[in-house]
């Protein structure tokens, strides 16, 4: 393919990435249709969308793409912010680029990717108005299949993504790794009353805290 062409393509396929985030009404629908837009000007082999949670101060497995059958990693499960490529890309707001796996591997998911057959891994953060809010990743079946470029594109692709998520999924605007309604924000603004106010909401938050949810540990 010809640079005109490359061009064209990722052209194509960053206005995709808007229309989804514009025009789908669901995170996984969003992350879904990018995915596949992405594999037209990326080889990859399997992605996933963590999300941070802060109810656990860890990253959510949000969603996947690819096969995923055989592997230890399923949606709902939790990934340590201090012991995973995922958290470190995510506190840093940096991306990581793994072009060997199995001898680069810093954390034990990481471990457990290159245990699963791949060789290639790539992380970006999701970063709306300064803060973080999640990681997207995708893997490779072979070594050295992802560059900085690659990581650019991935980044560029993944933006409306995270705008999409902010949309969708309500934070508190003081406190924006702060999911639904902020309780420290509820406290504050009128003791007894407020909180009778929004009970509901706070037991909604509650019930958002993931029962059912495994923290993975792969050490």
């Amino acid at each position: 393919m010809n640079s005109k062409a490359n061009i064209s393509a990722r052209y194509k396929a960053l206005l995709q990435a808007n229309e989804l985030a514009l025009t789908r009404s669901t995170c996984e629908a969003v992350f879904q249709g990018m995915c596949r837009a992405l594999k037209k000007i990326v080889l990859y082999h399997r992605a996933g969308l963590t999300v941070y949670d802060p109810n656990h101060d860890s990253l959510t497995i949000a969603a996947l793409y690819g096969a995923y059958e055989n592997s230890t990693f399923r949606v709902g499960d939790l990934l340590d912010r201090n012991a995973s490529q995922n958290g470190w890309t995510f506190e840093h707001q940096s991306r990581t680029i793994r072009r060997n796996l199995p001898r680069d591997a810093r954390f034990p998911p990481e471990q457990q990717t290159a245990k699963e057959g791949f060789r290639s891994l790539c992380s970006v953060p999701l970063i709306v108005r300064g803060n973080s809010i999640g990681v997207m990743t995708v893997v490779g079946a072979h070594k050295n299949q992802f560059s900085t470029r690659h990581a650019e594109l991935l980044q560029q692709m993944s933006n409306p993504l995270a705008l999409a998520i902010t949309s969708m999924i309500p934070h508190c605007t003081v406190h924006a790794n702060t999911i639904l309604v902020c309780p420290r924000c509820i406290g504050a603004a009128g003791g007894k009353a407020t909180v009778s106010k929004h009970q509901a909401d706070l037991s909604a938050w509650g019930k958002k805290g993931g029962r059912g949810r495994r923290k993975l540990n792969l050490s």
